[in-house]
């Protein structure tokens, strides 16, 4: 699979996961979007990529930003923090502070400094 392909597939799996976090089924984003559900199908199975203008009206239907959309294929770390963020909001400050230990657990392990062992 070449890079545009990962990228399709990615955008499609933001897309889905936004809608099924919203509570619509494919049915009722494509009527808003006036176009069938088997297109829309597509757009979350990464066969076909929504054009920017069609991404901004999906982003103004689950009234999210288009980083929210997009923000799988983003490398830059601000928009990784920036997701990892939107997963820790509405849990309990005591599991955030259990998944930043985890997290900073990994880092540690990823650069080197500390050795796998359980969390």
């Amino acid at each position: 699979m070449d890079k545009n392909e990962q990228r399709m597939k990615m955008i499609g799996a933001c897309i889905q996961k936004k809608r099924k976090e919203t509570g619509y089924t494919q049915d009722m984003v494509s009527d808003y979007l006036k176009i069938t559900t088997k297109s829309y199908s597509a757009y979350e199975q990464g066969k076909s990529v929504p054009d920017i203008m069609r991404l901004i009206q999906i982003a103004e239907f689950f009234e999210c930003g288009l980083d929210e959309l997009l923000v799988g294929i983003s490398p830059k770390p601000d928009d990784q923090a920036k997701h990892i963020a939107s997963l820790l909001h509405g849990l309990k400050r005591a599991d955030r502070l259990h998944i930043v230990k985890i997290v900073e657990r990994i880092v540690l392990i990823a650069k080197g400094k500390a050795k796998l062992t359980s969390i």
